[in-house]
């Protein structure tokens, strides 16, 4: 692990709390509960302000995914960090086969395929604290 890795993962968890990103975690884990593109499409059509949290949130981990999956960001590092990965990926998940449809196929596949890192890196790094 180089100190470039170190420096990376510090200039993600500033974005991260970047006053917009942050507004936009925030409502994905308190107020995004939608597991259909048609519904999501409905309910958040393209320039209201939930789409753009929405793209906020998949950009992050996008931008992450292809830090990580290039190899320019230690995946060690960045998982055990994990910025609420899972938490993230598992709330869109359902709805981005419609949104890819919508869009294009490759729209937030580094977000998924760091997703899919993730969990084989777990399989492999148990928990540091048991209960």
């Amino acid at each position: 692990m180089a100190n470039n890795d170190a420096k990376l993962l510090l200039e993600l968890a500033q974005m991260r709390m970047w006053d917009k990103v942050d507004d936009a975690f925030t409502w994905m884990y308190t107020q995004f509960h939608i597991d259909e593109y048609p519904q999501f499409k409905d309910r958040y059509p393209r320039g209201s302000t939930e789409r753009r949290k929405f793209t906020t949130v998949c950009n992050f981990f996008e931008l992450a995914g292809v830090f990580v999956l290039r190899g320019y960001l230690s995946e060690d590092l960045f998982f055990d960090m994990g910025f609420g990965l899972d938490v993230m990926w598992n709330k869109v998940k359902g709805i981005m086969p419609g949104f890819r449809n919508d869009t294009s196929q490759r729209m937030y596949e580094n977000f998924e395929l760091l997703y899919i890192k993730h969990e084989e890196w777990l399989k492999k790094n148990p928990p540091k604290l048991s209960k």
